[in-house]
């Protein structure tokens, strides 16, 4: 019980500042992001910050799936760059996302988390969408029937496409 008193006693002061806003006399949120940071003030601010957020948060799931696309085949040592260049990226975005989140803002860290689901449910769909499709183009007409007991092959190859590295990676 008294874990959660600090939790409603954060969401309470979030609520008040949210009410306080209106009037402008509430004190700014305090937004930093690595080499910049920002006092979010109106309500536009919260809004372009918000949908920043969870943008961010949606591209570094795509940028994660993006790195597991590009697979490590012998003989071609040349894909290592590209996989080294957006797993940069994805740190630097994932450090974004957590200085954002240690604002200790509770909104703001609600947004990030819903960022970051709408990013994953993206991957499943895209990972999903991949699947059928190898399954279609392997499997024939009787891909409508599909079953992975009894066609071992389409199941090896599923796995193949569901395996993934830097996805199932948290963000912070």
């Amino acid at each position: 019980m008294s874990s959660t008193l600090p939790l409603l006693g954060s969401f309470h002061e979030s609520h008040r500042r949210l009410l306080a806003r209106s009037d402008h006399t509430a004190a700014p949120v305090y937004l930093g992001l690595v080499f910049k940071a920002y006092f979010l003030r109106t309500t536009g601010q919260f809004a372009l910050a918000y949908f920043f957020l969870i943008v961010l948060g949606i591209a570094e799931r795509l940028f994660s799936l993006a790195i597991d696309s590009i697979r490590d085949r012998p003989g071609q040592p040349w894909r290592i760059f590209p996989r080294a260049c957006l797993y940069f990226v994805v740190t630097m975005i994932r450090y974004v996302l957590m200085i954002a989140i240690m604002n200790v803002y509770i909104p703001m860290f609600l947004v990030i988390c819903l960022g970051l689901a709408l990013g994953q449910i993206a991957v499943e769909v895209i990972r999903y969408f991949m699947m059928v499709r190898r399954i279609k183009r392997n499997g024939g007409e009787n891909s409508s029937n599909f079953s992975p007991l009894k066609e071992p092959a389409l199941l090896a190859e599923t796995r193949e496409i569901t395996r993934t590295n830097h996805v199932s990676e948290s963000c912070c």
